[in-house]
């Protein structure tokens, strides 16, 4: 039969065929039907096959440079994965929401049409082995799909493509869907663990649109009851783009050798945009590739140290100008889950689209409003709201978790800040279970918000201070206490070294193990613990120091933001340094290690006067020679609680 579009079938005839698919499935026979797209100069000529999920063809001319980077992708590889992609909604209740829903279109199997015109394979005329699959979105359309998956060969891989035509690229048909689902549990079955072979995760595409695209890609497993997330945001222009992502990243969080879905959702309004994908899988990278370095996504930071909560249906049923302060409700459970995020000391925050005074007397009412610092409430884009947050807490949005019942809400943040986990409301009741919230309760962390007020009441002196910033700081009174590091101390070591990450020179994650270890060295290495408090309140435990007198060798040292530009480590290294040079050190080292965030502890040591001695682009070591002063050391007060002996003196020296 032939139409002039596949979506002019009317909702009757779309029952009758359902129906007739049904039945023909049930006898184990084949069923499909053809429609032709007519009249169409931008497609051409479309021809869709169905066999039970609707699959399509169509031709398609790329631009010389488009074509020549997606042919680039077969060298790049030698081992691929073939993940089964699926046709889905990111709202979907199904099939109760078929009836509710206004944006139901049937398809031929009678699930929801998301993509204008279902899973297009292209036929670009091009002898790579991968093709290539045109999606145009509709309102709320993903894709996703499921593993666990086994790896194959290029060639395996091209076999098995060929032999599932016409349902090429990302559209396969449903034997091809089972029979790839049947080999993954095999593949499991004999305890082989499919992402041991794989180097990353690879997404190629385009974005055939005027504008470009932003997407999520999400790992969580089928299991419901397994809270563990993985997610992280990539863009797509009309450029041809290859975006990926280390396996060992995505097994942080996600088991691969279980069931777990993927997705790739649009962030925002995706209505009427087209995308070309290539490659969506696992991938083995070939030699020759070894020295082609991918585009990496932007994923959130191991720990969450902010939540943001939107306020309607999120914190509370109702709608607040509409109900009143009196009116909303705070829905069962979440009262609990913000006090025990705050007793992780986890902060918490709001950015709401609501009127201000009502929002901070509904807040005030239900007792939450001192759980919130720096809540940001207006008619602004909360995108914006969440870095004027950021921004007053110190912290690094990779840090940050957004929570909002709306997916444009969601869709805007996650666009504008890529690095922040966008969470829906109902994930609000999974976040103590999530890998991001598995911080220890320690004293520390119960008074976390305190302190962040207290830092908030000292911005504000400072900004209202005439002078040089020193001279307020003189005026703070700050004092910093320095300790042998204690078994009391452990937890909170350890907990400081999970959750630093701007002042944390040498990237350094411990255990709880290594900081015991810390305790006594046998090979006389000394770790020191670092307080800070003044006039405005504590700052509690601040920093850590592991090193070596004699050598004058510093393995590791980490710190709070909280006192960051408080001229707190130049009082420490001045002290550190008197030291190390009354034990025989010539030199003060320390080892440096490049990550994502901690750039600021390169330049904090750099302007303490040492000088990087680069090994390679990750890695080196920062050396100030012996003895030395620091600039501004003497506006903080060190603080000995007992005198500590110094080591033997020694002519060694690094």
């Amino acid at each position: 039969m032939a139409f002039q579009k596949f979506e002019v079938l009317s909702s009757t005839s779309e029952v009758k065929m359902h129906a007739l698919l049904q039945a023909t499935l049930k006898q184990g026979g084949k069923w499909f039907f053809k429609a032709k797209l007519l009249d169409d100069p931008e497609r051409g000529f479309v021809m869709k096959e169905t066999v039970a999920l609707d699959n399509a063809q169509a031709q398609m001319r790329l631009p010389e440079g488009m074509a020549d980077a997606r042919a680039t992708t077969y060298d790049l590889i030698q081992n691929r994965s073939m993940i089964v992609w699926g046709e889905h909604c990111s709202e979907c209740a199904a099939p109760s929401c078929y009836r509710a829903c206004s944006f139901y279109t049937p398809r031929p199997d009678g699930h929801c049409r998301r993509f204008t015109h279902g899973q297009e394979t292209i036929d670009a005329g091009l002898p790579a082995s991968t093709p290539l699959t045109r999606i145009a979105f509709r309102r709320w359309g993903k894709l996703e799909g499921c593993g666990p998956v086994r790896p194959l060969t290029k060639l395996e891989a091209a076999a098995e493509e060929q032999a599932a035509r016409p349902a090429l690229g990302l559209g396969l048909t449903f034997l091809a869907r089972r029979e790839a689902r049947q080999r993954s549990a095999s593949h499991r079955a004999k305890g082989q663990g499919p992402h041991g072979p794989f180097d990353a995760f690879l997404i190629e595409g385009a974005a055939l649109s005027a504008r470009p695209i932003s997407f999520t890609l999400t790992f969580v497993p089928v299991d419901k009851a397994n809270p563990a997330l993985f997610q992280s945001q990539f863009s797509l222009n009309a450029d041809w783009t290859r975006v990926s992502i280390p396996v060992t990243d995505i097994a942080r969080t996600i088991d691969l050798t279980q069931d777990y879905l993927v997705q790739i959702e649009p962030l925002g309004e995706a209505e009427g945009l087209e995308v070309l994908f290539g490659l969506c899988d696992f991938v083995t990278w070939a030699k020759t590739a070894q020295t082609t370095t991918p585009l990496k996504l932007s994923a959130p930071a191991a720990k969450a140290k902010v939540v943001v909560w939107d306020l309607d249906h999120t914190i509370w049923d109702g709608i607040l100008v509409e109900d009143g302060p009196e009116g909303v409700v705070v829905k069962p459970g979440i009262r609990e889950m913000i006090q025990a995020l705050d007793a992780r000391g986890i902060l918490q925050s709001v950015a709401s689209k609501n009127n201000h005074d009502e929002a901070v007397a509904a807040l005030a009412r239900h007792g939450l409003l001192d759980f919130m610092l720096a809540p940001q409430i207006s008619w602004g884009p909360k995108s914006a709201a969440i870095g004027r947050i950021a921004e007053t807490l110190n912290l690094g949005l990779d840090s940050f978790v957004f929570i909002d019942d709306q997916p444009f809400e969601r869709g805007e943040v996650g666009e504008a800040h890529p690095s922040v986990t966008v969470l829906s409301d109902t994930d609000a009741f999974t976040l103590l279970e999530r890998p991001q919230f598995d911080v220890p309760v320690t004293a520390e962390s119960k008074g976390r918000r305190a302190l962040y007020a207290v830092e908030a009441a000292r911005a504000l002196a400072a900004e209202s201070a005439f002078g040089d910033m020193d001279q307020f700081l003189r005026s703070c009174d700050l004092v910093l206490t320095l300790a042998p590091m204690s078994p009391e101390d452990a937890e909170r070591v350890y907990e400081l070294s999970q959750r630093t990450n701007q002042l944390n020179i040498a990237a350094t994650r411990y255990s709880r193990d290594d900081v015991a270890n810390m305790l006594s060295d046998p090979q006389g290495g000394e770790a020191w613990t670092l307080r800070c408090a003044d006039r405005f309140g504590d700052y509690g435990l601040i920093g850590f120091a592991f090193g070596d007198p004699r050598a004058g060798q510093i393995q590791d040292f980490f710190m709070s933001c909280r006192v960051q530009r408080k001229r707190v480590e130049a009082a420490f290294f001045a002290w550190l340094a008197a030291r190390y040079s009354a034990a025989g050190a010539q030199t003060l080292s320390i080892s440096y290690q490049k990550a994502a965030r901690n750039g600021p502890a390169l330049d904090l040591f750099l302007g303490l006067g040492f000088t990087l001695e680069a090994a390679d682009d990750n890695h080196g070591q920062l050396r100030k020679n012996l003895p030395a002063n620091f600039e501004g050391s003497d506006i903080v007060r060190i603080h000995l609680p007992a005198p500590e002996p110094m080591p033997a003196r020694t002519t060694e020296a690094v």
